[in-house]
């Protein structure tokens, strides 16, 4: 059961994130464009499965479209709607690995030598993470210091897309720090990150911008701890075995 979560979630994180551009989520309101979705999803749970289940592919594919439906012509694009969004998403996986547990046994994955197929498990546990913590923790973090941003007042654009590719790799780093046995390395990093986003706001009018970013470096940072302790436990679960 354990082995099919694994791969239907890492495929789910790969096809929503990765490869699913901005171009195509702008244009989903076209049925080509969601259609093309569904045939992404599809085949990057195959893959990872390694077969070609049809009753499981179809469920799934089929809740998730229903699902993107329900999310671009009824609910807003918040936070709230991504989280349950996502929810439902996690939920048909789980209920999949449940109703059809031994659908990765009998894929071509599993009848890999026992290392390989360690190996590979060990390699979706660590695929999965870096987009959990690197795409998925951008979307998160955005999204959930958005009602902040309209309070503050002045200019306080910097490089385009600046702001992303910091919290991006901040989290990757974390993620190699825990990941190496270097858990103390996070502290530094904190410390690193605050002097140098705190070192030219000394003013006391631009408290707001202040805790505005206090906020997102505490989310950050906490995101990327808790996806990377998970995506460590995940891979000594697969190299213990």
């Amino acid at each position: 059961m354990y082995e099919t979560l694994l791969a239907l979630s890492v495929a789910h994180l790969v096809a929503d994130f990765p490869l699913q551009p901005d171009w195509m989520i702008r244009r989903k309101r076209n049925p080509a464009v969601l259609i093309l979705h569904g045939l992404i999803v599809t085949g990057t749970a195959a893959l990872a499965l390694g077969g070609w289940p049809a009753e499981v592919l179809l469920i799934l594919v089929g809740t998730h479209l229903v699902m993107d439906a329900i999310k671009v012509y009824v609910l807003k694009n918040s936070l709230t709607s991504f989280t349950v969004d996502q929810l439902v998403h996690l939920a048909v996986i789980v209920a999949l690995a449940r109703a059809f547990p031994a659908t990765f046994a009998h894929g071509a994955w599993a009848a890999l030598p026992a290392s390989a197929a360690a190996a590979y498990l060990v390699g979706l546990c660590l695929l999965g993470g870096v987009i959990a913590s690197l795409m998925v923790g951008a979307i998160v973090i955005r999204r959930a210091t958005e009602p902040f941003t309209h309070q503050l007042s002045g200019d306080i654009s910097g490089l385009e897309n600046g702001g992303t590719y910091i919290g991006a790799l901040e989290r990757a780093l974390v993620m190699l720090l825990i990941l190496v046995g270097q858990p103390a390395g996070v502290g530094f990093l904190i410390t690193a990150k605050s002097i140098l986003r705190f070192g030219d706001v000394r003013d006391s009018s631009q408290r707001k911008l202040t805790e505005y970013i206090i906020i997102g470096t505490f989310m950050s940072f906490g995101w990327g701890l808790a996806v990377a302790v998970l995506t460590q436990l995940a891979m000594r679960h697969w190299l213990t075995e």
